[in-house]
């Protein structure tokens, strides 16, 4: 669409009422879609669930990553579109060093 500037998508990243962060789209790899991130104010009390998951899966230790991947799946987390579009839930995110996100849905 040349011409036409298309606003970049973004997503809060909530779980319950706290606000996590906003992810901002930068590729998408079928069926990744991969963000940068930036901490909101719930990050200081998630952040280290997060942190865990990442180190678990870079471990290689299947119950180390089946206990990490699940305390992030078990969070009732939500993805509000800033802008148009439907609430994603639910969905798998990895977020690391509280910079990149990688989802699918």
């Amino acid at each position: 669409m040349k011409g036409v500037e298309v606003a970049p998508r973004s997503w809060e990243l909530k779980s319950g009422d706290t606000a996590l962060g906003v992810l901002f789209l930068i590729d998408i790899d079928q069926p990744w879609f991969r963000c940068e991130f930036m901490p909101g104010e719930g990050w200081a009390e998630f952040g280290q669930l997060f942190d865990a998951q990442a180190a678990a899966v870079d471990s290689t230790d299947d119950q180390r990553i089946v206990e990490a991947v699940g305390a992030v799946r078990d969070l009732p987390l939500k993805l509000h579109p800033l802008g148009e579009g439907e609430t994603i839930t639910p969905f798998i995110i990895q977020i690391r060093n509280g910079e990149k996100v990688n989802f699918r849905y």
